[in-house]
């Protein structure tokens, strides 16, 4: 077992040394803790730390926290073109307006499929169902779903939530946060 992951955490290695150059030219900042899928292109992003991002996912211009979970096939930010001056093609025009900066927090999970639009911010701890277009900020510990993505509900109670975010886990080791889960997790069933 030892074996097998050490020979993981060694392809894992190879594989963030192959693609750091290239992320470099693209104006890229991404934390050598998290993991990009194939066919998955960011330019002038940030990734940060313990964050998985899956195969065939397109970034423009994001800043995305810890430990957030994109599945395959997001689009977010960019990729906005102008329609009402003489010709919408980036080539020939440069109508497009200001390239805003897309934002999501900490622990966020967005599922397969979703488009997020350039200038908007997903709070922490949000979900953002699949296939869903968001063009609204996200407020954190929610879940939006739909086209346009519309608030469905409260991820957790905001206690709870308020609990998470306070002790700081978001910012830690995956052990030492997944300790400070558990000891929320304890004091959240001993109350019951």
């Amino acid at each position: 077992m030892k074996i097998k992951s050490t020979i993981r955490s060694f392809f894992f290695l190879i594989s963030v040394l192959y693609y750091y150059p290239i992320n470099k030219l693209r104006g890229n900042k991404i934390s050598f803790t998290s993991r990009i899928g194939k066919l998955s292109k960011l330019r002038h992003s940030e990734v940060g730390r313990y964050t998985y991002i899956a195969r065939g996912c397109l970034f423009n211009k994001t800043k995305i926290g810890n430990y957030c979970s994109i599945a395959p096939n997001v689009q977010i930010g960019g990729m906005e073109h102008s329609y009402n001056w003489l010709s919408t093609s980036s080539f020939v025009s440069n109508k497009h307006g200001e390239r805003k900066t897309t934002h999501i927090g900490n622990d966020v999970w967005i599922a397969a499929g979703s488009i997020i639009k350039q200038g908007v911010t997903v709070g922490d701890g949000a979900v953002v169902g699949a296939m869903s277009f968001v063009n609204k900020d996200v407020p954190p510990n929610s879940i939006v779903v739909g086209i346009p993505a519309k608030i469905l509900k409260q991820r957790l109670p905001e206690t709870t939530f308020q609990m998470i975010k306070d002790s700081g886990c978001w910012y830690d080791t995956p052990s030492v946060s997944r300790g400070k889960l558990e000891e929320i997790d304890k004091k959240l069933t001993t109350t019951k």
